[in-house]
């Protein structure tokens, strides 16, 4: 049975980029049109339920408990500045009635060595207020949204269309979209968006005392093209006076700088002083509270400068849209609405020592100015049975295999240490591997700031450590320096420092602080542990321990700033750490994206457009706010 559903909206949407665009001129207003023409769906038993499959879905909806259902996603971009003046969205869909219910969604899973995930129920029970209701879930047959952001670099307007299936689960009846057409009537700008004659392409934010040991890297990134200026905290305090507190300071000025200068590229050049509590540069710390941890870090939040507002003007993101000085509030019913897209691309050094950034600015020159195709053409993928229950589903090995695929069409030798395959057995496989020298590097299983691991497949009680802290030294690839990307939880959780000892003690005692009954083996009953066993006190994170060792580790890292999370078995890809990685490397291999900084807010971006729900999910809102990049953001893959 079909059902005719016109449908005339003011707003903004997503792209896949099936389809054609075709345009026309008249009285200022142009138009674009799309149209997506969509298959049979096909349907899989599962046994007591089944799944549905449509070759032309950008996605899946994942929501604990409901329906896993397909999503047909559109995304077209404007020159920032333009006018919407309309969208105009038809299709009809094919109503299809099932003879079982449809599969639903596992619940988002920590990916934590120190939580033990094993200990966390994997069973996903039904929601049954959808699923015993006639309604049609989702609601919206679809939705509309605009947003400025960031494409391969450029600022621009994105317009994204998502369009849901429909499920009625009492009388079990699917409807599918049959042929989606789009049609949106926009206005150009009389004027560009920046007017300014003088352009810088990178900000460096840097304390006072650090401006010479940057003077090398500013003359090399001018010398390379990339027309730098530095702004030092002390000026940016006292001239934003305005700011609620200092990162809001700091992101007052971003705002400026890049309306006055059209920066692309803020380097935060800081991390905590020595091993104390204080900060050269501070963090942005957000509220989003997951019931694990109250919050992180957020780098994000520098990036993402502008939300968009009545007539498609763009105003200052403050992460307060409910006004009450939470920022970045996410803790049951109440919660930001935030823009997310990155506006400026945010990399950050976090040296805790005047050394290690004379280190990493060196490694930079040298690796921009001698990368070798001998030993860049070469991935690295690291990974196990992330979580194993006895079946054949190895989650990490799931994601490096597509990371693998990803890079070996794009040229590269890959070399796979998997649990599997017995070619990870343990630390003197990394060490060896990284050693001899590579271009890209993939961990895909569990972390702390401390140490990556994984298991071996089906086996949940025994854990294989692919490197630790106390590891980093025996790294001694030189100038051979991959660009690493760490799948797991607070791998990237740069605010590590050893000051949080003396901070944790004075705070609970030596009882509590040092309490053992979680350790290494997860929560006890209660799901309390002491903070000792959270391994934050280690003198720097995993993946800034790999930026800053020098004569070795990596030109830049990416990984958790909080805790990550994944999905178990054979939706380990559909979303949360299981899609965002992989999507990195899909942004330099398919999307020919090959600055460091431009690739990782790429994958944000498409995380946004494509995945979605990151407003209303917590933990696809997660994802995206912990995926923290430590490095130049101006750093070309590969070298010039």
């Amino acid at each position: 049975m079909k059902k005719i559903i016109p449908i005339l909206i003011v707003g903004a949407l997503v792209s896949s980029g099936i389809g054609a665009i075709a345009s026309s001129e008249a009285d200022e207003t142009q138009v674009t049109q799309e149209s997506i023409f969509l298959s049979t769906p096909m349907f899989k038993d599962m046994g007591e339920y089944i799944s549905v499959e449509l070759p032309e879905a950008t996605s899946l909806l994942m929501k604990t408990g409901k329906p896993i259902l397909p999503v047909i996603t559109w995304t077209t971009t404007f020159e920032l500045g333009t006018k919407i003046k309309g969208v105009e969205v038809t299709y009809d869909v094919e109503e299809y009635t099932l003879s079982k219910k449809i599969l639903p969604a596992p619940s988002p899973v920590p990916l934590s060595a120190t939580l033990a995930s094993k200990k966390l129920s994997k069973k996903v029970s039904l929601d049954k207020e959808v699923y015993l209701n006639s309604k049609c879930y989702p609601a919206e047959p679809y939705t509309v949204q605009k947003s400025a952001g960031l494409k391969n670099g450029e600022n621009v307007l994105y317009v994204n269309v998502r369009v849901n299936c429909q499920y009625s689960p009492a009388t079990n009846i699917l409807s599918v979209p049959n042929e989606i057409n789009i049609r949106i009537e926009y206005q150009k700008p009389d004027v560009p968006f920046f007017t300014g004659t003088d352009e810088y392409d990178m900000l460096i934010i840097v304390p006072e005392e650090f401006t010479t040991n940057l003077q090398p890297l500013i003359d090399h990134k001018n010398t390379m093209g990339i027309s730098t200026i530095v702004k030092t905290l002390e000026d940016i305090y006292a001239e934003y006076t305005e700011g609620r507190h200092d990162p809001e300071k700091i992101k007052l000025c971003i705002y400026d700088m890049k309306d006055t200068y059209n920066i692309k590229y803020v380097l935060l050049a800081g991390g905590r002083k020595a091993q104390k509590v204080e900060w050269y540069l501070p963090e942005f710390r957000n509220n989003n509270d997951d019931g694990w941890e109250s919050g992180f870090a957020s780098d994000l939040y520098y990036g993402d400068i502008w939300k968009t507002v009545e007539n498609d003007t763009q105003v200052f993101e403050d992460w307060d849209s409910n006004e009450n000085e939470i920022f970045g509030e996410y803790k049951g019913f109440s919660k930001d609405i935030m823009n997310f897209y990155p506006d400026v691309t945010v990399g950050r050094i976090p040296f805790h020592y005047a050394f290690e950034l004379d280190i990493v600015v060196d490694k930079i020159i040298e690796y921009e100015t001698g990368a070798d195709d001998s030993w860049f053409k070469k991935g690295i993928m690291i990974a196990g049975d992330t979580f194993p229950n006895g079946n054949t589903y190895y989650e990490g090995e799931m994601e490096t295999d597509h990371t693998g695929d990803l890079l070996e069409d794009d040229g590269f030798e890959i070399e796979k240490l998997w649990t599997s395959l017995d070619t990870m057995t343990g630390v003197p496989d990394v060490v060896k591997a990284i050693s001899a020298g590579a271009g890209f590097v993939h961990f895909a299983g569990h972390g702390n700031p401390s140490t990556w691991s994984t298991h071996p497949p089906d086996d949940e009680d025994t854990w294989i450590t692919g490197l630790s802290w106390t590891d980093m030294y025996k790294l001694r690839n030189r100038e051979k320096l991959p660009f690493i990307l760490v799948g797991g939880c607070h791998n990237a959780q740069f605010n590590a420092t050893m000051g949080y000892i003396l901070e944790g003690i004075r705070a609970v005692g030596i009882k509590e602080y040092f309490d053992m009954n979680g350790s290494d083996d997860g929560p006890d009953e209660d799901g309390t542990f002491g903070k000792f066993w959270l391994k934050e006190w280690v003198p720097r994170d995993f993946c800034s321990w790999l930026l800053l060792r020098k004569n070795g580790g990596a030109i830049g890292s990416i990984g958790m700033s909080g805790l990550g999370y994944g999905y178990v078995d054979q939706h380990a890809g559909a979303g949360l750490g299981g899609w965002i990685e992989p999507r990195m490397f899909d942004a330099y291999a398919n999307q020919s994206i090959h600055i460091m900084g431009e690739a990782h807010d790429q994958a944000i971006t498409d995380y946004i457009n494509i995945i979605g729900n990151v407003n209303s999910g917590q933990i696809d809102r997660k994802t995206i706010e912990a995926f923290t990049l430590l490095g130049d953001p101006s750093l070309m893959l590969g070298g010039y």
